[in-house]
């Protein structure tokens, strides 16, 4: 397969470093299909890392140090909203990710992924609780990741996704050290796992009144997904996850199967070693896309949006290692181009999601973390 790399270059304007501004116009960029400038929303978070919007056009921010932070996307003004899960915070762990109720209308919950225990012994959790407006109340748990034997702060997944069905479907970490767990049903490492919004077992999930797998894994043999979506058209569930050096992948998630991670990988180990001989094997789901070398792949989403037509149903990632925001065009299944946007910014993109304008948004890594939006070039 033949992939087009189309880059230009970014046209980068002063802009203020103060503690709070106006979202202002920071530059602009003209990529291969569509022009658009680079408006800064606001600056000064704390290694943000999940991104939802409110009905009335608010965003929400989780904060991987704890924390969570309401924007006012009109005026970027921010706002501590107390009451989020308090994580453990370890090297990738801290609160994660973030996803409204699909009847957040009525029923007000918030769900968040974080990580949870102590440098001995983690795990990954999900939690809701209500927002009235103004803090988060009456949390709850609703998973626990039966993981706890893990040790260190690596590798906690973990995106949250409602699907159409009305389930929660979130992505599992293999743990970094435990990965040859992620081919054991009994755990939940290296899984996604499909629970109802109250962590009930769905009785149709794949692996149910088996005694040897845990009931809520949906798929296994991932190693550290940090992207998930639906699809747009189909409603089916799409996935990017972590390889080691290379072996990043886009897959599309299916009840049931193996995704290979670590009996099957493009990847290579930090230390130069070999993982496995093999990049596909028989009973194992091979991916779409594969990034050799690695991009470090966080956040994801199909773009839907009406300000740029050129971009519908175009899949965006952030990249962390590669300090950019890929756009991939598929045609059913088969890449058919791909694109480096955001270069000249230098920064690890954590998190992008289409705004209820129709815009693109993107949170950036790390402390004094920005969210940004992508919207066509104003004349």
């Amino acid at each position: 397969m033949i992939v087009r790399y189309l880059i230009f270059p970014l046209i980068l304007f002063a802009s203020s470093h103060a503690a709070w501004a106006e979202p202002h116009l920071i530059g602009q960029e003209h990529s291969a299909q569509a022009g658009f400038d680079i408006i800064e929303i606001t600056t000064g978070l704390n290694t943000p890392w999940g991104l939802a919007f409110l009905p009335n056009g608010d965003a929400l921010v989780t904060q991987r140090s704890g924390g969570l932070v309401r924007v006012n996307l009109q005026s970027g003004e921010k706002a501590e909203i107390p009451g989020a899960p308090v994580p453990l915070v370890l090297h990738q762990g801290g609160l994660l990710d973030i996803a409204l109720s699909p009847a957040f209308n009525t029923d007000h919950l918030i769900y968040f992924s974080y990580a949870a225990g102590s440098r001995k012994s983690n795990h990954t959790a999900i939690a809701r609780g209500r927002f009235d407006g103004e803090e988060i109340v009456e949390l709850e748990v609703v998973f626990r990741a039966n993981t706890t034997k893990k040790r260190g702060g690596s590798h906690f997944g973990s995106r949250l996704v409602f699907g159409r069905d009305g389930m929660l479907y979130a992505s599992i970490g293999e743990g970094f050290s435990y990965m040859k767990e992620a081919q054991n049903l009994a755990s939940h490492f290296g899984s996604i796992i499909r629970i109802h919004p109250d962590g009930r077992v769905p009785d149709d999930n794949p692996f149910v009144g088996r005694d040897d797998a845990a009931p809520e894994i949906y798929s296994y043999g991932h190693r550290n997904p940090q992207g998930m979506t639906l699809h747009p058209q189909t409603g089916i569930l799409w996935e990017h996850e972590h390889g080691p050096m290379g072996g990043d992948e886009i897959n599309i998630i299916n009840a049931g199967e193996n995704y290979g991670w670590p009996k099957a990988t493009f990847g290579i180990d930090y230390t130069g070693g070999v993982i496995s001989d093999y990049t596909e094997r028989p009973g194992m789901t091979s991916p779409l896309l594969h990034w050799t070398p690695s991009i470090a792949p966080s956040g994801m989403a199909f773009y839907t949006g009406d300000q740029f037509p050129q971009w519908q149903g175009d899949i965006f990632a952030g990249a962390l290692a590669g300090q950019h925001l890929r756009r991939v065009k598929f045609r059913g299944t088969k890449v058919i181009a791909q694109e480096k946007l955001l270069e000249g910014l230098e920064a690890r993109i954590r998190d992008v999601r289409n705004g209820p304008d129709g815009a693109l948004y993107i949170l950036t890594n790390g402390d004094g973390g920005k969210l940004l939006k992508l919207q066509p070039i104003r004349k």
